[in-house]
């Protein structure tokens, strides 16, 4: 058996966690100050590194953006597949969906801000025009591909949650893709208009007003 070379074993950890530092570093400076304010000097001082490591590690302020909205994403289709593998029913799974991603919204508000209110750099750093997103327009752009993947895997996962409780009689029988695409939506407009609201939401308060719209809408018991 070939022996493990721990030298390289180390070197790799201490890249890995380099990386991670990079970025953890970078989303407090993009949160602070904006994507179109932020310099790969402040990325380096938050960071705690020279800006000669920092360029060892990515090229550019885009290649670091693009990074962390990825990782974004990643953390986002990891925790979304735990809640889906705990041994709980369909509906408290919703609801520790609609928890967690509150919660998410509530943590990365600004990152959002930056997404919505910078859509020059939605189209040029991750070919995402949000207009066009937000419009009826069935012409929308392609979306990159690691986006794309996470974006998915994560739909998939609440079709399987939804698909679980229609099976096990807590749901009624709908068409899953859709009820997926509505959950959703409804997640989405609920925090990414929050302006228009004129109020903030705690999150378990958000979290019981989105899980009974969801699961009841404002139909009233017993009419037809």
């Amino acid at each position: 058996m070939k022996k493990k070379d721990l030298r390289l074993e180390r070197k790799k950890h201490r890249l890995e966690e380099n990386k991670m530092f990079i970025l953890q570093a970078a989303e407090t400076v993009f949160a602070q100050k904006g994507y179109s304010l932020a310099t790969m000097d402040d990325i380096a001082l938050e960071a705690q590194f020279s800006k000669a490591t920092l360029y060892r590690y990515y090229k550019s302020k885009r290649e670091v953006f693009f990074e962390v909205i990825l990782n974004s994403f990643e953390e986002v289709r990891k925790k979304t597949a735990k809640i889906k593998l705990k041994k709980i029913t369909a509906e408290e799974k919703i609801r520790e969906l609609i928890f967690y991603i509150s919660t998410y919204y509530h943590k990365k508000k600004n990152m959002a801000r930056i997404l919505y209110m910078e859509r020059s750099v939605m189209r040029n750093i991750l070919n995402i025009d949000i207009k066009k997103h937000l419009s009826h327009s069935t012409q929308h752009p392609q979306i990159p591909n690691e986006f794309k993947e996470n974006m998915e895997e994560i739909f998939n996962i609440i079709c399987e949650i939804i698909k679980e409780g229609i099976e096990s009689g807590e749901f009624r029988k709908v068409d899953v893709r859709d009820a997926a695409f509505i959950f959703g939506a409804l997640l989405r407009g609920f925090h990414f208009r929050g302006p228009l609201r004129g109020r903030e939401y705690r999150i378990k308060e958000s979290t019981d007003l989105l899980l009974n719209f969801f699961l009841y809408g404002i139909k009233k018991k017993g009419k037809a």
